[in-house]
């Protein structure tokens, strides 16, 4: 009877979803295609609870030899859909959102073919014992990544039954929630009832329906685990496909598939033979269960996340494996075998974007600028002679050489296996119900509207909370363009940088004949709009409250306008990065460009990944901005959605932003969300450039401090309490030996 209920719940759901805004707005729900289509399906669902009403009136054995059969074939796979009002995912969405990358002529057959040649796929494909493999890049391996995912699901021959779910997912569902790994279960339920025939009488559709109706991730364990089982019968082997991207930045959750899915295995051992492909779009460091055979696999760099007893297996030629981990290609012996393989794109994939003294900075490509009236200056000329940047006084500092690009990899590469392996996947973040960091990117916009740019830029974009244009008389929907393809570098350094912010896209520039133009009156509106607390009963809604304003631009002179603006967004405790210059000594007659060099604002400069100064950037003994100045890496940056290189302070400005970013969500963290006090401090100029210190180092002694977050949040085997301690430390030195009272108590209950 409890499971007439269940059903007879289901049913009210449905029929209340079908008039509600996910019925209506979200075709990519599993079936509400078909919904749409069948016009009696709402009387349909009417009529089978009309049938269960009788059956719960009546007693148990009158149901359980009803014959009574279900009036709608397609019932069972509603069953589910709607289950706590979330949405099932149509794959068939996905997979024609990714058609392309099967059609990409000669590279789409050479951008996969190394990962499908690697031993341990091969024996993952081919072999006789259930196990599991874990492929897991970087964000650089998207493409890679994405094809080799959906090349898997085609191959996958009869009788084999495949259930995936891949990334990225369709528009209509991509910004209704963050998925969670009861979500993926469910999801992976679903599917595993759609692989037979739709059974059509409530007796059998008893045996499953108290199973699909449960919330917690561990009963859906159980779900897709009974599930799978009841298809013992089947011919093939069970074989599932799950992207973590579809659990988007809840990187506790994708750290825990691999160890489900053994367990899933385990459980299901004489019943069924199942493989499992997880794919990561991320590096990880994961504590795996013993039985798991690792492999770590990297076409392009022997830079490996620290395991001392793991096997290395190398693509694309010899090379040394990194210090530390020994050991050769190896077949699993276990019946269950684990391998994790790093797939990396090759350097075919990317281009290197040269920009010389006669071409415009911020153009969509290389092209002669014309009759300019602005002074263009090479700043920066190659050994060899060809190869130079140039900046246009006025223009965004951005310039282009593929110089240190394998060193700003690398700092990424031990950002992720540091800082954000601290912030994100260790216990006691409360990252979930913490309010994010809100960044405002003033720049030349975020492109949002080619098929390409969305395949690109689909998980960044998520992250935007509001476009808006500041140029008088443009649209807000220009905001989401970007021709130069300069805003959306400078925005995606952030997110990369930190994992939680949002990001606020203000439109700034001008377009001067080919070159692009921060318009100060634009600057000076949206730093204004993004400071500004918000305000209900104003007729805009007031301000965004953002965090932090970047601004990878400058021009020679101050500007009283951006001044005042500037002080306004000071006054509401609100930071500011801006790029310094990217024209070292020749740059009349400020060798640091303004706003960089107020004194409320910070400027930084251009390094490579080892914290080289970039040989164009402003001398570090500079009399501008000495105390507020930083420097991070900004050579040899890729473009997120075209096969460009950046470098230039532009684009060391929006990681030392995102640095600022690390600290703030770290400070709304425990255990420093328990001080409001430290919260307050930190919205100080003087508070934030001192931690930024602290999570900076110089390389000589009249070097500018080179941002390293893990030198601060990260450190190997510090605990989050004893990294809080750091900083509420330095802020007593600031401001007094009461500060961060709560902290010093906790510090001192651990030490007792």
């Amino acid at each position: 009877m409890d499971d007439l209920m269940l059903l007879w719940g289901e049913v009210n759901r449905q029929l209340r979803c079908r008039e509600s805004d996910a019925g209506r707005q979200h075709p990519a729900i599993i079936s509400v295609q078909q919904q749409m289509r069948d016009n009696d399906y709402s009387n349909q669902l009417e009529l089978l609870r009309d049938h269960l009403n009788i059956c719960i009136a009546s007693q148990p054995e009158y149901w359980k030899q009803s014959k009574l059969k279900l009036p709608h074939d397609d019932l069972i796979w509603q069953v589910p859909t709607f289950h706590n009002n979330g949405v099932a995912i149509n794959q068939s969405a996905i997979k024609d959102r990714i058609l392309f990358l099967r059609t990409r002529g000669n590279q789409s057959k050479t951008i996969t073919s190394y990962v499908w040649d690697i031993e341990q796929v091969q024996d993952w494909a081919h072999g006789a014992e259930p196990s599991v493999l874990l492929v897991v890049g970087t964000s650089q391996q998207r493409k890679t990544l994405d094809t080799f995912g959906i090349e898997v699901v085609d191959n996958v021959k009869s009788p084999d039954v495949v259930l995936y779910l891949l990334s990225p997912l369709p528009d209509e569902v991509a910004d209704l929630t963050t998925n969670r790994m009861d979500d993926i279960l469910r999801q992976l339920a679903i599917q595993a009832l759609q692989t037979s025939h739709p059974m059509t009488t409530l007796i059998n559709l008893r045996l499953l329906i108290k199973l699909m109706q449960l919330v917690t991730s561990g009963d859906w364990f159980q779900a897709l685990a009974g599930i799978l089982s009841l298809k013992s019968c089947v011919k093939g082997d069970f074989i599932i496909i799950v992207d973590t991207g579809v659990l988007r930045n809840n990187f506790h959750d994708a750290d825990l598939l691999p160890d489900v899915f053994l367990k899933l295995i385990r459980q299901l051992k004489g019943k069924i033979k199942l493989r499992v492909m997880v794919i990561f779009g991320r590096r990880i460091v994961l504590d795996l269960d013993p039985a798991i055979k690792t492999f770590s696999v990297d076409r392009r760099s022997n830079r490996l996340p620290p395991r001392a007893t793991h096997s290395t297996v190398y693509l694309g030629g010899p090379m040394t494996p990194f210090e530390g981990i020994a050991g050769s290609p190896a077949t699993a012996s276990n019946e269950i075998a684990t391998h994790s393989i790093v797939a990396s794109a090759s350097t075919s994939e990317r281009a290197i974007y040269t920009v010389t003294p006669n071409e415009c900075i911020g153009s969509g490509r290389p092209e002669e600028s014309g009759s300019k009236s602005t002074t263009t200056i090479n700043s920066d000329t190659k050994a060899e002679g060809k190869d130079t940047d140039s900046i246009s006084l006025g223009a965004f500092q951005a310039s282009t050489t593929d110089s240190s690009a394998r060193s700003t990899e690398q700092w990424f590469n031990i950002l992720e296996a540091t800082t954000h392996e601290f912030m994100y996947i260790q216990d006691g973040s409360n990252s979930d119900s913490m309010t994010p960091i809100k960044i405002a990117v003033l720049d030349t916009g975020f492109a949002y509207t080619t098929a390409e740019d969305k395949r690109s830029l689909r998980p960044y974009y998520q992250r935007v909370k509001k476009f808006a244009n500041f140029i008088e008389g443009g649209s807000d929907s220009e905001a989401k363009t970007d021709p130069s393809g300069h805003g959306t570098a400078v925005a995606v350094q952030i997110l990369k940088v930190s994992l939680t912010a949002v990001l606020y896209i203000c439109r700034v520039v001008r377009p001067d004949g080919e070159a692009l133009f921060p318009d100060k009156k634009a600057v000076e509106r949206a730093i204004k709009k993004a400071a500004a607390k918000p305000d209900k009963d104003s007729p805009d809604g007031g301000g965004w409250g953002v965090d932090i304003i970047n601004m990878s631009f400058g021009w020679p002179y101050n500007h009283a306008g951006v001044r005042k603006a500037i002080d306004f967004a000071r006054q509401n405790g609100v930071h500011m990065f801006a790029s310094t210059s990217n024209d070292g000594l020749l740059g009349p007659p400020n060798d640091i460009l303004y706003p960089a060099r107020s004194d409320s604002v910070i400027g930084v400069d251009a390094a490579d990944g080892h914290g080289e100064h970039a040989r164009y950037a402003p001398s570090s003994s500079s009399q501008h901005s000495r105390g507020s100045r930083f420097s991070a890496p900004g050579l040899g940056i890729p473009s997120p959605n075209t096969e460009r290189t950046w470098s230039g302070s532009s684009f060391a400005c929006p990681i030392a932003a995102g640095v600022a970013a690390l600290i703030l969500e770290f400070a709304r963290q425990s255990p420093l969300n328990k001080s409001p006090e430290i919260q307050a401090y930190l919205q100080e100029t003087t508070a934030m450039l001192s931690v930024l210190r602290l999570a900076s180092s110089e390389k000589e002694p009249d070097g500018l401090k080179f941002l390293i977050p893990w030198k601060l949040i990260g450190k190997a085997g510090e605990e989050r309490l004893i990294t809080a301690w750091f900083i509420v430390d330095e802020l007593r030195k600031e401001y007094g030996l009461e500060v961060g009272a709560e902290i010093a108590r906790c510090f001192k209950t651990s030490q007792d």
